[in-house]
């Protein structure tokens, strides 16, 4: 900040000073530019939240998975899960061989079975997998589209899901 005086003397009245204070037009420039340069890289330094979600829901889905497979065989209780465009939930066999939401069955992890929902909109050919009850002689790949990202869910033949990108 620069501070500009002036003194004014006239004939026969005292002096009197004059302080004229203030930003000058290029300190307020100056100012304005650095404060741009750190709003531009703070915005750099933000994680896009899109793409951290669209992995947390894939992170989501494949532990749930590897969860119930595991679940599934020391129990000896087959479940199903169904993935789609809305998202996945999973069945267990009743005793009279009827299928039961596992969101309301007591169970090893009992709010890890309940109905999830992608975070948004995605792509994905609807399947259903059985865990616990079948051997897995081929891997399986299934791919899921999200606006510009994309996806492979893999099922292994040890029955282990995990994903890739393509």
């Amino acid at each position: 900040m620069r501070i500009l005086e002036s003194n004014k003397v006239s004939g026969n009245t005292p002096a009197s000073t004059f302080v004229d204070s203030g930003f000058t037009l290029i300190e307020m420039l100056i100012a304005l530019t650095i404060v741009a340069i750190l709003l531009s890289l703070a915005v750099l330094a933000i994680p896009n939240h899109d793409e951290r979600s669209w992995q947390n829901n894939l992170d989501q889905l494949t532990a749930t998975l590897n969860a119930a497979q595991d679940e599934s065989q020391s129990s000896g209780i087959p479940m199903r899960v169904e993935i789609d465009g809305s998202g996945w939930r999973f069945y267990k066999r009743g005793p009279v061989d009827q299928t039961q939401s596992l969101s309301s069955q007591t169970t090893f992890i009992p709010d890890a079975y309940k109905a999830q929902s992608w975070s948004k909109p995605v792509i994905i050919m609807p399947v259903q997998f059985s865990l616990g009850s079948e051997y897995v002689t081929e891997e399986s790949r299934i791919s899921i589209e999200q606006e510009k990202r994309s996806a492979t869910l893999l099922r292994s033949r040890d029955g282990h899901f995990s994903w890739t990108r393509p």
